[in-house]
């Protein structure tokens, strides 16, 4: 044997009884967990670290990880002794496994070597966790003390010892996870962005709300933000734990009342309301430096968590299809959630080990309630198309009722129109032969007189209660009741008045498609037969030429008569004489226009008036 060799097994023999005597840890053949053969002491009074050295009696450890929940007022210290049982210098990190921990401190023996935690880093860290690196000599023994302390977070831990090489492999795993695991969410977050853009529907706001609450409290709890963000957003961070748990579930909150449409459902949604406005309260009532109760906050948010399961259950079973991709969803996320609260208040301690668990339950979560946007999308289109068949089949019948009515309408009007039609016909034909009958016996008088001022008188008398009839003659024959074609009446009318005359009488008409009413057509009549009879009085020649010219001209008729006369109008008796009255008054007091009279060498008077 080497004298060498001979020498490291005697050093062997000698140091084993001391190493065996402290229960130190071999950091070179090292097969379990520290906690399991570290000691552990729970101060609530706030001793230094010289009392604890002193005096303190630290009790052994049996479990892989220590979880005190909420503990505000206790510092736990840790006891354990490492020894190097190689030839070699070994170096190793000690892993102090939780993100959250605030304050972190490391001793060996009565020496501070490092103060670390979320309350004392004055930069973002490259890990995780709480690391220390320690170095032991060969055949070295050490003892070391840990004091954690947190106020604000749960006082959980768990703690490994490797060497370099495997925890630079673990953290790298680990991180990587941690990123694919966020990035899911990021993605699904940019996602629903997207589809709250493009729909503007108020149910991606909400559930926008409630992935940016999940992204800001996983980040935090995973370690994330303790390694990017500023250390003063670090210190401020991880006092608002009671904020962004309130924050994660009124989110959440929100987002179940829009998706589920709880409005249609009054008790549920009275409940829903009510844990709304308690997360509001909370905030400012327990968490602040003087009342910090975050374990009020965590408590609502486990009985949202059921709730919203069985208001979802509940729901689906009332025939709402859209929720069930929200229970399914919701069920990953009330496992997930459920762990880390229980864990986060002290009554088991398996998050270190079940971490990235939580993680895909939270992702699985995340992706099923997008899912259930396409499922709600689905179920709406096809309630859509079946309303849309249902509402074209309902209108389908309402038209054909309509059109049945619209017939049944028409049918009548028809009837009363022709019903109407036909007593302005009679109406017309016995004004017809009522003026026929007057005209008659206006005929007899003045076959039976000789004086011929009279017959003269009857004559004129004769011609005006003609040009009334005429009017009930055309419209005897005709369709039209309400409008009368003034070139036929007026050429009518003319030669009426002609084969009453024994002089050569030739006409000219000029008249346009002049439909007037049965009123206006009426005093027209009459004034063309004053003015007729008038010229064929007094044209002194042996053929009288009579023009007639109607025209419509910027919305107002005109008619113009013209004789070859001398331009002599009723001369023997002046303007007093009852015809040219009754052409005046006709013409200003019942078609309100003008009346123009031109008699320089022949007759020539025009006439302007609206219908």
């Amino acid at each position: 044997m080497k004298t060498s060799h001979l020498f490291a097994f005697i050093l062997l023999l000698l140091f084993l009884p001391i190493a065996l005597l402290y229960g130190a840890i071999d950091i070179k053949n090292m097969n379990r967990p520290l906690l399991l053969s570290s000691k552990i002491y729970v101060d609530k009074k706030g001793k230094t670290f010289e009392e604890i050295f002193k005096s303190a009696k630290f009790t052994p450890f049996n479990k892989k990880e220590i979880n005190f929940g909420f503990t505000r007022n206790t510092t736990l210290w840790i006891h354990f002794t490492l020894y190097n049982s190689g030839e070699q210098k070994e170096t190793k990190i000690l892993q102090i496994r939780n993100p959250l921990l605030e304050d972190v401190s490391l001793y060996r023996k009565t020496q501070k070597i490092q103060h670390k935690g979320t309350l004392y880093q004055s930069i973002p860290r490259d890990e995780l966790h709480t690391i220390f690196e320690i170095t032991l000599q060969p055949k070295e023994l050490q003892e070391y003390y840990l004091k954690v302390h947190n106020t604000t977070t749960t006082l959980r831990l768990s703690i490994r010892l490797k060497d370099k090489l495997n925890y630079l492999k673990d953290e790298y795993h680990e991180q990587n996870i941690i990123f694919i695991f966020l990035s899911i969410l990021g993605l699904l977050f940019l996602y629903n962005l997207i589809l709250y853009l493009y729909t503007k529907e108020k149910v991606y706001i909400f559930y926008l709300m409630y992935l940016f609450a999940l992204l800001f409290q996983q980040s935090t709890y995973l370690g994330i933000t303790q390694m990017f963000a500023p250390s003063w957003f670090v210190y401020y961070d991880n006092l608002a734990v009671v904020f962004k748990v309130n924050l994660l579930f009124i989110s959440a909150v929100f987002f179940a009342k829009s998706f589920l449409q709880t409005q249609r459902y009054e008790k549920i949604n009275k409940i829903y309301n009510t844990i709304l406005a308690l997360g509001l309260i909370e905030i400012p009532l327990f968490g602040t430096p003087w009342l910090y109760l975050p374990e009020v906050s965590i408590v609502t948010a486990l009985f949202f968590i059921y709730f919203n399961m069985y208001a979802a259950i509940y729901i689906y079973r009332q025939g709402e299809k859209e929720a069930r991709f929200f229970v399914i969803g919701w069920t990953f996320q009330l496992v997930g959630f459920t762990l880390m609260i229980i864990d986060g208040l002290g009554f088991i301690s398996i998050m270190g080990e079940l971490t990235d668990i939580v993680m895909f339950l939270t992702a699985l979560e995340a992706i099923v309630l997008s899912l259930a946007f396409i499922d709600r999308y689905s179920i709406y289109k096809k309630e859509k198309e079946r309303l849309d068949a249902s509402l074209m089949q309902e209108l389908k019948k309402r038209q054909e009722i309509v059109e049945l009515e619209v017939k049944k309408a028409t049918t009548q009007l028809k009837i009363s129109f022709e019903n109407e039609k036909n007593l302005l016909k009679e109406l017309h034909h016995r004004s017809k032969n009522n003026l026929q009958l007057i005209l008659s016996l206006v005929r007899m008088q003045e076959d039976e007189t000789e004086d011929k001022a009279l017959h003269s008188g009857l004559q004129k008398l004769e011609g005006r209660i003609n040009s009334i009839a005429k009017i009930y003659t055309i419209l005897d024959i005709k369709e039209n009741l309400q409008k009368i074609d003034m070139a036929t009446y007026i050429e009518e009318l003319c030669e009426d008045i002609k084969a009453l005359s024994q002089k050569n009488i030739h006409y000219e008409y000029d008249i346009r498609n002049i439909l007037l009413p049965l009123r206006s057509a009426g005093y027209v009549g009459l004034i063309v037969n004053e003015l007729v009879t008038n010229s064929i009085k007094y044209v002194q020649k042996e053929q009288i030429l009579i023009r007639i010219k109607m025209y419509e001209k910027e919305g107002r008729y005109v008619l113009r008569l013209q004789d070859n006369g001398t331009g002599f109008l009723l001369d023997d008796v002046g303007v007093e004489h009852l015809g040219m009255k009754l052409i005046i008054a006709l013409v200003e007091n019942q078609l309100h226009g003008t009346f123009t009279l031109q008699k320089d060498r022949d007759f020539n008077c025009t006439i302007r008036f609206s219908e």
